[in-house]
């Protein structure tokens, strides 16, 4: 079975030679009475067989045609006589980056190439096509040492010796620094355990220590959302009351998202004792056409606050913003009752109520204004 390099090989020796000699137009009669170039086809297939192989001599054997045309087609038997042009070698071992060799053959290894060419005349001149009898010949032979990987020696040779000791040198060096490298990762594991012991011991007691916080956290959660409103308001108080900030804040969070308005009313006390300024949102309404005009000359809004009685819910301060005409920030009196603000000021209303998205919620309601809603974040 022919290999498929070389049926590639045949193949392009075929179309190759066929094509450059089917651009030969003959000249005179005694151009067209010879259809085989023997120049043409000695450089075809120096081209194909490739620097490694040096054609020698080349035979053309005129063979008989049979037929009645035969005037018109021709046959011819080639023989290429070949020489290896330079030694060739075979892979013995690779060690790293050193390839060991074998020679495989020798310059001048010679090798006769056959084939049969069969040409046939047209119109335009004769049209030739070689077919190859034996191009597996050219295999088997290696290849040279500039052709294989790596850093090349022969096989047995002194700098082989001197290299194959070399690298026994470096394989045992490798060796010794391996093992020292093993020892000290060894020692190294035996640290990094007695950390990694430590670390679980004080991981189990930040764990611990989480679990404890959780329970305190969710107690607080369960008696703040609970049934029972004296013990809700008493958990409320108890975070209020002491130091610890985060339950603090998680206690005011649960007071105004609940629907307990008596616990809701002392998260909004709490929250209004603790501001001085507050940010007041408004937006336009949608029955009101006119209302977005006003909006934008309105500008931000503010409430100061001056003065808070949690006992009473008495709010004193100041409500203004930088286009509202009436007033520039005017003097405002209202009161918090459970979870609803009611503020009064010279000419304008400002009710809010408590919604469950922990926002106040409300309209804003002006003499000489279109009604607007008012919101305050309780952030």
């Amino acid at each position: 079975m022919m290999r498929p390099a070389r049926a590639r090989f045949a193949a392009a020796l075929a179309m190759g030679v066929a094509a450059g000699l089917a651009t030969m137009t003959p000249s005179g009669p005694a151009r067209a009475a010879e259809p085989f170039s023997e120049e043409a086809i000695h450089a075809e297939i120096v081209r194909l067989a490739g620097p490694l192989w040096r054609l020698e001599s080349l035979t053309m054997e005129t063979l008989t045609v049979p037929g009645r045309d035969s005037g018109q087609r021709a046959a011819a038997r080639i023989a290429a006589r070949m020489t290896l042009a330079v030694p060739t070698f075979v892979v013995d071992s690779r060690e790293g980056a050193v390839t060991f060799l074998r020679p495989a053959a020798e310059t001048g290894l010679e090798k006769t190439l056959t084939a049969i060419a069969l040409a046939a005349r047209s119109g335009a001149g004769w049209t030739v096509k070689i077919e190859p009898q034996n191009p597996e010949i050219l295999d088997g032979v290696g290849k040279p040492a500039a052709e294989l990987p790596g850093r090349t020696v022969l096989a047995g040779s002194e700098e082989a010796r001197s290299l194959r000791e070399q690298l026994d040198r470096e394989a045992q060096q490798r060796l010794a620094d391996e093992t020292a490298r093993r020892t000290r990762a060894e020692e190294l594991l035996a640290q990094q355990a007695a950390t990694a012991k430590a670390e679980v011991e004080r991981a189990e007691r930040g764990r611990a220590a989480v679990d404890a916080r959780a329970a305190q956290i969710a107690d607080l959660r369960a008696k703040l959302l609970g049934p029972d409103r004296p013990a809700r308001i008493a958990a409320y108080e108890a975070a209020l009351g002491g130091n610890d900030a985060a339950l603090r804040q998680l206690a005011i969070e649960a007071a105004l998202q609940s629907r307990d308005p008596v616990l809701a009313n002392l998260a909004l006390k709490d929250w209004i004792a603790r501001r001085r300024a507050v940010p007041v949102q408004i937006f336009a309404t949608k029955e009101d056409p006119g209302s977005e005009a006003v909006v934008q000359n309105l500008g931000p809004m503010t409430l100061e606050i001056e003065g808070f009685n949690p006992a009473d819910g008495a709010v004193a301060g100041r409500l203004g913003a930088p286009g509202y005409s009436i007033a520039k920030p005017s003097s405002i009196i209202g009161t918090l009752a459970q979870t609803e603000l009611a503020l009064n000021s010279y000419g304008c209303a400002l009710t809010l109520r408590l919604t469950e998205h922990r926002t106040l919620d409300g309209l804003l309601r002006c003499q000489t204004l279109p009604t607007l809603i008012a919101r305050i974040t309780l952030d």
